[in-house]
């Protein structure tokens, strides 16, 4: 048993870098190299999802994902990525859905 300790990539969604390794094998399992875009990625590895929506996670989620495709002889510039950010950008407390109007806000 190794005593090292996992490299965690995304807090949020509790996934280790071994993790994303896995879902990233699993994509191209699934989609062929055709489809392994990184929107794909996200959604097959889950992070970015959580509460903090990638702030904390993206740009190793970025790093992991190319370094993978230029594995299978595919070169990805990280500025031509497409990454879609959904909203919201900040985190909504509930109790602004609660009220009765923006006036209360």
């Amino acid at each position: 048993m190794s005593s090292e300790q996992p490299t965690i990539v995304c807090r949020c969604m509790d996934r280790t870098q071994e993790d994303m390794v896995n879902s990233f094998k699993v994509m191209i399992k699934a989609l062929g190299v055709e489809g392994a875009d990184i929107n794909n990625y996200r959604r097959f590895s889950a992070a970015t999802t959580g509460f903090c929506q990638g702030r904390g996670c993206l740009a190793i989620m970025q790093r992991t994902y190319v370094s993978e495709m230029k594995k299978l002889g595919v070169d990805v510039d990280m500025d031509e990525l497409n990454y879609r950010v959904r909203s919201p950008l900040q985190p909504v407390p509930l109790g602004v859905f609660a009220r009765g109007s923006i006036e209360e806000v």
